[in-house]
């Protein structure tokens, strides 16, 4: 069993683009994606500032269930994806995804027969992709590749310094997103590296 993590450009035409247009600093949560037909459907959890303006301005193919003051729950009818169909369609098991502007992280539970065969599907679709990471499936202890990026950003810009040598909200330009966001990221992040410090000791 193998965990993938894939970067790729935000997919034109699939639901997560119109979703990043109205939350720009959203930290989305996957719940679910199902292929049927050449077509996705996916369940996912997006937390945000602006949530009610999101609410507002739903495209048509979503379905949204309010769960808190700033989170809803989305249901994201059938549509086209370049990256989901042949990520499911080759055997993997999509776990997560983050964004960074124009960019997806796709995280991704799979053997090494469907990795070979999503590569092979993606290059043969001239799809533009990174592999960032190919190793064994996290624990959930052990950082996302966005957490872990955002928490080396931080403690090679300073953050961490005292005095901090760069401000939260500096931090969050740099990835384009709230500071809201990036402080709960970055919670979440240092929660699970004092969780494995204290557990070795």
């Amino acid at each position: 069993m193998l965990k993938i993590e894939i970067k790729t450009p935000m997919p034109k035409g699939c639901a997560l683009e119109g979703i990043e247009k109205l939350a720009k600093k959203a930290v989305i949560e996957v719940e679910g994606f199902l292929e049927s037909e050449n077509l996705i459907k996916a369940l996912i959890k997006v937390k945000a500032d602006e949530v009610d303006s999101l609410l507002k301005d739903l495209p048509e193919f979503c379905v949204s269930l309010k769960i808190s003051k700033d989170s809803v729950r989305l249901l994201l009818r059938e549509h086209p994806c370049l990256i989901a169909q042949p990520i499911l369609s080759s055997g993997g098991i999509i776990v997560g995804l983050s964004h960074d502007g124009n960019s997806i992280t796709w995280s991704i539970i799979c053997d090494e027969e469907d990795c070979a065969r999503l590569i092979k599907k993606l290059e043969e679709l001239g799809v533009d992709f990174e592999l960032v990471y190919k190793g064994r499936p996290e624990d959930k202890e052990s950082m996302t590749f966005r957490e872990e990026e955002i928490l080396r950003t931080a403690l090679e810009k300073g953050f961490f310094d005292y005095p901090k040598r760069i401000k939260l909200e500096e931090l969050a330009k740099i990835f384009n997103i709230s500071p809201s966001t990036l402080s709960e990221i970055l919670r979440r992040a240092q929660k699970k590296v004092l969780e494995r410090y204290f557990k070795g000791l």
